[in-house]
């Protein structure tokens, strides 16, 4: 009897509170967000494509400036082969130049294709040349 004498006074109580602020501040709001409602979208959208461009700079800056293609002979060892490229500025051409290498030595060496971030490259010096001298 006296808990349902406490439940309809709350009850009671937040209707009046609910008709209060509905009709002296959530129609002044909404009529105050209905005159900027083209001005948030408009935030939105540019927030979204200040967002957009932050994540392709990041992404950009993280890929590496040259690729090299890494050449192995058939005992595992890295060697120079004097009428090859390279060194290149893009991945898609480094990646065709070692497709073609591959098709055109066969078995006889492997290439690998590998990002480098510096240009001047401290991989040429560290390559195992073939002698001609015997």
């Amino acid at each position: 009897m006296i808990f349902d004498l406490i439940i309809n006074t709350f009850v009671a109580l937040f209707g009046v509170a609910y008709r209060w602020l509905e009709q002296n501040v959530i129609n002044y709001v909404l009529n105050f967000v209905r005159g900027f409602e083209h001005v948030i979208v408009m935030f939105v959208a540019v927030a979204f494509l200040l967002i957009t461009v932050y994540v392709i700079v990041n992404h950009v800056k993280r890929l590496p400036k040259s690729y090299i293609i890494e050449i192995v002979d058939v005992f595992g060892e890295r060697v120079n082969v004097d009428s090859l490229r390279h060194s290149f500025t893009t991945y898609e051409a480094a990646k065709s130049y070692s497709q073609f290498y591959t098709n055109l030595y066969g078995k006889q060496y492997k290439f690998r294709v590998v990002g480098r971030n510096r240009i001047a490259d401290p991989f040429i010096k560290k390559i195992n040349t073939p002698s001609n001298e015997t």
